[in-house]
């Protein structure tokens, strides 16, 4: 049995990894979730912590998900409790009370391979969210269930193949 799982995960990895090579210019979740191309920076130098929060909030206004006033929300949020997710991944969002600033629900993916320190971690991948309603919480688990086996994450932490992260992200169930 132990082999079957195993096969199965070496399959999902190569099937994701062969769906990248498709090239699209956004993605879109059963949910209605976009991530575009315009949404993913690859390749960025290392910043503060607090810069790329404020980076991702402003890809993520910048791309009509969300207001002004939603950054801000975005490091109140990391103040209360860390976005850092572990394993090299942070995932900022606004707070509770900045859900009225949220235009429509969307994610933006930034890379920055050399890490940007997020409370006692190290992120190689922030990718900032942006939740109408609770779809912050789906949108969650769903990053989460994309990025579960170590190759794709690691490959995400260090792609320079917008198309793979794209495809990535679509096949989120």
């Amino acid at each position: 049995m132990g082999f079957f799982f195993k096969n199965k995960k070496k399959n999902k990895t190569e099937e994701t990894m062969a769906q990248a090579s498709e090239v699209t210019t956004e993605t879109t979740t059963a949910d209605g979730m976009i991530l575009s191309r315009e949404g993913i920076k690859l390749g960025l130098p290392s910043v503060s912590m607090e810069e790329a929060i404020i980076a991702a909030g402003e890809l993520l206004r910048d791309l009509g998900y969300v207001d002004d006033d939603y950054i801000p929300a975005m490091i109140r949020r990391n103040e209360e409790a860390s976005v850092y997710m572990g394993l090299g991944l942070a995932i900022p969002h606004g707070t509770e009370d900045a859900k009225k600033n949220v235009k429509k629900s969307g994610i933006i993916v930034m890379q920055y391979p050399e890490g940007v320190e997020f409370n006692g971690g190290t992120a190689q991948l922030v990718i900032g969210i942006a939740g109408v309603g609770d779809e912050h919480l789906e949108i969650l688990a769903q990053i989460t269930e994309a990025v579960t086996e170590d190759e794709i994450l690691e490959k995400l932490k260090t792609t320079t193949d917008v198309d793979y992260i794209l495809k990535t992200f679509a096949n989120m169930e």
